[in-house]
């Protein structure tokens, strides 16, 4: 059997020795399959990822000096040069984008000024014969964000440049990117800690922990963005948003007011959990995210032989996830009653292959909107069923809200009063997988 690529593993002791279980899910995934990754040594990143990094990174500082114009042509060219010849046309005069931009203007007259603008798109498989579609959503969106502004804007995407993101491309391309998307737009390293000093140097403004700052100062400046709301492809998504989220809401809502320490001796009553901190996998330290890794590993499959598909990847829960839920349940204080609500809210949201990601919109909520800024959200999504096509579909609109509570409407008339977890539940149902 072919041996899978091995993404960069260094235990940091932070938030980012999480994604290691995610890396390991792609890596069992992968070697069940026999996909083959390009190599890339430490050495070559010392001697052609740096300096074509430092590349891109000029490239970019380029691009930020051209008029907004050209350099939206610019990506436009570029996006549907890397899309390949397949054709997906933008139109800015439909009636949904009609709608959008009155949408805007409307909000930004009650308002008294413009509102952000953030288009949330849908993720297609990252390899194979739809991996072009990728590349023509985030185009779409950045057109999208231009034609409900009206006006010149410079839309900026959020994007993973990290060695797990771009494992399959060649060196020199990796490094090219990183510099540009870091630079230009929104590129964020996952594996930030795990770079060598030259790079990381290069690419220090990219760092995981600067992501939402970065984010959040852009759409609160009134700005232009685009992001996959999945935040990656189902099997790896699953498990960084609908299984860890779920997990931090159950901790917090569970009855046990006891301290972190002594819910995670709970934990450890559970023979899996014990086998889990002693197979290495718990590379985590904080309590907390040692219930999270616990939860997080066992949806990737890493306890299992890798034969069978694991929750992530099939997208229903298995009996070793079902039981870490429950254990991670009864640590924090759930009644058996309470449990079993909480595991069916976790087989809802890990069936969709995209999460509701209702942390963002919470953190939006009390950073963008409770602060002035109305926000404008134009969910853009990839259809293949009946042939490959991508909907501009209708835009919402957070018109005020105090973080906890928020009033919206949509460019069709409908109106939502609630909360902001309760808006990324009915948002993502009404438009995404």
């Amino acid at each position: 059997m072919p041996q899978p690529y091995r993404y960069p593993s260094l235990r940091t002791g932070t938030s980012q020795d999480l994604l290691s279980i995610v890396t390991g899910a792609a890596e069992r995934s992968m070697a069940r399959e026999g996909a083959v990754l390009p190599r890339k040594s430490e050495a070559q990143r010392w001697w052609l990822e740096a300096p074509f990094v430092a590349l891109g990174a000029v490239v970019a500082g380029v691009v930020e000096r051209m008029p907004a114009e050209w350099a939206l042509r610019g990506l436009d060219r570029a996006l549907s040069a890397l899309a390949g010849p397949a054709p997906y046309p933008f139109d800015a005069a439909s009636p949904v984008m009609g709608r959008a931009r009155e949408l805007a203007r409307r909000v930004e007259k009650d308002a008294g000024r413009a509102p952000a603008l953030l288009a949330v798109v849908s993720h297609p498989p990252v390899l194979g014969d739809l991996a072009h579609l990728n590349f023509q959503l985030v185009r779409h969106a950045v057109l999208a964000a231009r034609a409900v502004r009206g006006r010149p804007c410079r839309p900026r995407l959020v994007v993973a440049i990290d060695p797990f993101a771009l494992d399959t491309v060649p060196l020199y391309e990796e490094g090219l990117y990183a510099g540009v998307m870091g630079r230009y737009h929104l590129g964020f390293d996952r594996l930030a800690i795990g770079r060598n000093p030259i790079s990381a140097w290069l690419l220090r403004r990219c760092a995981w922990s600067r992501m939402a700052h970065r984010l959040l100062a852009l759409l609160a400046g009134g700005g232009e963005a685009g992001l996959v709301l999945a935040g990656g492809v189902p099997s790896t998504t699953r498990i960084l948003y609908a299984v860890r989220e779920w997990a931090g809401r159950q901790r917090r809502k569970g009855r046990c007011k006891a301290r972190a320490g002594q819910s995670l001796a709970r934990l450890r009553q559970s023979p899996a959990f014990s086998a889990f901190e002693a197979s290495g996998l718990a590379t985590a330290h904080e309590p907390e995210r040692l219930a999270e890794a616990y939860l997080m590993g066992a949806a990737a499959g890493l306890m299992s032989d890798g034969r069978m598909p694991a929750a992530a990847e099939r997208g229903s829960l298995t009996e070793e996830t079902a039981r870490a839920a429950r254990d991670c349940l009864e640590a924090f204080g759930f009644t058996p009653e309470a449990a079993d609500s909480a595991l069916k809210e976790l087989a809802e949201e890990i069936a969709r292959e995209t999460p509701y990601r209702a942390r963002l919109f919470q953190v939006l909520a009390g950073r963008v909107l409770a602060r002035g800024r109305p926000l404008v959200f134009l969910p853009i999504v990839h259809h293949i069923d009946g042939g490959l096509s991508i909907e501009e579909r209708e835009a919402w609109a957070w018109m005020s809200g105090n973080g906890s509570r928020l009033r919206a409407e949509d460019a069709s008339g409908r109106s939502f009063r609630g909360a902001p977890d309760d808006f990324a539940v009915a948002f993502g149902k009404e438009n995404f997988r």
